[in-house]
């Protein structure tokens, strides 16, 4: 693949600047964040011994359970988990409702792709599906690279699930409850998963070598569902969100780009691409495709009709409500020429 030309029409001194602002907002964004997960943590563990002196486990679990759901700490570390599965083996009774089953799945899913592209929608889809759970950020891959036991992640993924159940699926005024269907509650799954596409991302940037370490130790086959979004879009939507410049967002997305096209390229059976503009087209067709494709024999009409009311009724376009220079759409128009899985909006240059 060719290397994108540098980004922005401005001197050198300017970019060094430029991305010198964004290093320290993203910094200042991240501090702020861990310091607040770490506050719920410390609450919540303080709070939960209040309720188990007063004889109440279930209040305590639900403590743990809003700190996974809210805290992105809590929710990828394992230990969370075990503190959870603690408790509930210390009170079997009162606690039974929320006890994790021993799962024996036929494929893992990883997600892989950037974030703002609709990753937390189709996993919200998928884990709706009486024989699917997919986590929500619980990190598998980080888990599984640092030597974590296969039944530990899986029970990590149940206890995810169901505590996003329990709370809600709400994101930036945007619900991804299907609430008539499965999420957090199958009881025999063929599929389990987690939803951590930038993260996912991270990890193979760094050693790609790792899909073949997954292929050689994980018990089950392995996909990576890739959601795609026209990139101008992502990157417009991913600058706004994390309050920095377009040209730093770029930056991020193509390099994220070109591993995943690596991906498609050395391992096409382990990745399926699922485009959002279809998915929001025919939710519907989009979603049985999907899990036709995964190897999902149960696929139920009612299903696909609730997982459709939740699906946006058309697609948001942040890329008309920025400023491009003429140099950044440059190197993304090389981009989507450049990439196989970007090929399509190649036609709406």
């Amino acid at each position: 693949m060719t290397q994108a030309r540098t980004l922005g029409s401005v001197s050198h001194a300017t970019a060094r600047r430029r991305r010198l602002v964004d290093i320290k907002e993203r910094a200042r964004y991240w501090t702020q964040h861990i310091a607040a997960d770490l506050a719920a943590i410390a609450g919540a563990r303080i709070a939960a011994s209040c309720d188990l002196l007063r004889g109440n486990p279930e209040a305590a679990l639900l403590r743990y359970g809003r700190t996974i759901r809210y805290a992105q700490t809590a929710r990828e570390s394992l230990a969370t988990y075990a503190l959870v599965e603690r408790l509930i083996r210390r009170h079997p009774l009162e606690l039974s409702g929320y006890q994790a089953v021993p799962i024996q799945p036929e494929r893992f899913l990883f997600f892989i792709g950037h974030s703002r592209s609709g990753h937390s929608l189709v996993a919200a889809l998928l884990d709706a599906h009486p024989d699917i759970i997919v986590s929500h950020e619980l990190h598998a891959l980080k888990h599984f690279e640092h030597g974590a036991a296969f039944a530990d992640v899986a029970r990590a993924i149940q206890y995810n699930s169901r505590f996003f159940e329990h709370f809600g699926r709400g994101y930036s005024g945007y619900s991804y409850d299907v609430a008539t269907q499965h999420q957090g509650r199958s009881p025999a799954p063929r599929i389990i998963g987690d939803k951590k596409a930038n993260g996912t991302g991270r990890i193979l940037r760094r050693d790609l070598a790792v899909v073949e370490r997954l292929r050689a130790h994980l018990p089950v086959p392995f996909t990576f569902v890739h959601v795609v979004r026209n990139p101008f879009d992502n990157i417009a939507s991913r600058a706004r969100r994390t309050n920095t410049s377009l040209d730093w967002a770029a930056r991020g997305y193509f390099t994220n780009a070109r591993v995943i096209d690596q991906l498609y390229r050395r391992w096409p059976d382990n990745i399926i691409p699922i485009y959002l503009d279809d998915l929001i087209a025919n939710p519907k067709g989009t979603l049985a495709t999907l899990l036709r494709t995964l190897g999902v024999r149960r696929i139920d009409e009612q299903y696909l009709g609730d997982c459709a009311q939740i699906v946006f009724q058309e697609p948001a376009q942040p890329r008309y409500s920025v400023t491009w220079t003429a140099e950044l759409r440059r190197s993304v128009d090389a981009l989507i020429r450049d990439c196989s899985f970007l090929q399509r909006f190649a036609e709406e240059l």
